[in-house]
């Protein structure tokens, strides 16, 4: 069994623990909460109204001693940029992989982060968003670009009322891939939408003069983040570098023969 770690234990960070005590596959040994949470303390089966499982919920700066007594795989992150850090930093002292689900990062951010996991070694999935679905919407609009490069792009994204980051990291990756195969100087608008309780929907609209052509990924429930990171989790684990989703489901390497073939 792949022994996982998880921090942040919030919307969706409690589901990825769900699924961990669900599973045949992983086992969680650890979590972690911000500093300060009313969550510290607890243990992670409460949490999910389950029966106690014996696995306490710690701050994340306590994330050092805690990886010294317990065997973990792999750490999967639903944090926020500040615990994103400090877990990297706890990862390269004990050499755990990681994937990184946590949105809100600035560019001087990524750059540390892209820094730190090359120099140090490390094994890292960045992953904005995780969905497998929504990486597949990635692989096909780069193909779509390369194949409609003089057709107007739009993208929106709708989320829920709470999602403090705007626009979406998603969205964000969506435009910047969008905008790697489009011609130079293209630059492609975002929307974004704060209502309810969507849990996560982008549609990107593409139209010349006379035809249009809309794609859209929405996710339902949060469970489709965690399927997301288990199937990055296992990517992960014996593997050393910076990836990202597409290279998880192989999508990237598609992606590059698909355009061979268009030009």
């Amino acid at each position: 069994m792949i022994q996982v770690a998880v921090c942040g234990v919030g919307r969706t960070g409690s589901e990825v623990l769900r699924a961990l005590l669900d599973s045949e596959r992983f086992h969680l040994t650890a979590a972690f909460c911000s500093a300060g949470s009313e969550k510290a303390g607890r243990d992670a089966g409460e949490l999910i109204n389950r029966t106690n499982t014996g696995i306490i919920i710690h701050e994340i700066t306590q994330i050092d001693p805690v990886l010294s007594e317990v065997p973990v795989d792999v750490l999967i992150d639903f944090s926020n940029p500040t615990g994103t850090k400090t877990l990297l930093r706890a990862c390269k002292k004990h050499r755990i992989p990681a994937v990184l689900c946590t949105t809100g990062h600035t560019e001087a951010d990524m750059l540390w982060m892209t820094d730190f996991v090359r120099h140090n070694k490390l094994g890292v999935v960045y992953a904005p968003n995780v969905t497998l679905g929504v990486n597949v919407l990635l692989a096909a609009l780069r193909l779509v670009a390369r194949a409609l490069p003089s057709f107007d792009y739009h993208i929106t994204e709708t989320h829920h009322s709470k999602k403090y980051d705007i626009p979406s990291g998603t969205a964000k990756k969506i435009a910047a891939a969008l905008e790697e195969e489009l011609p130079a100087g293209a630059e492609v608008p975002i929307d974004a939408v704060r209502a309810g309780g969507y849990v996560g929907m982008h549609t990107v609209l593409l139209a010349s003069d006379y035809e249009r052509l809309s794609l859209t990924h929405e996710s339902f429930s949060r469970r489709a983040f965690v399927e997301g990171a288990l199937t990055a989790a296992e990517f992960i684990v014996d593997r050393i570098g910076w990836y990202e989703m597409e290279d998880v489901l192989g999508m990237r390497i598609a992606a590059q023969h698909a355009a061979s073939a268009v030009s």
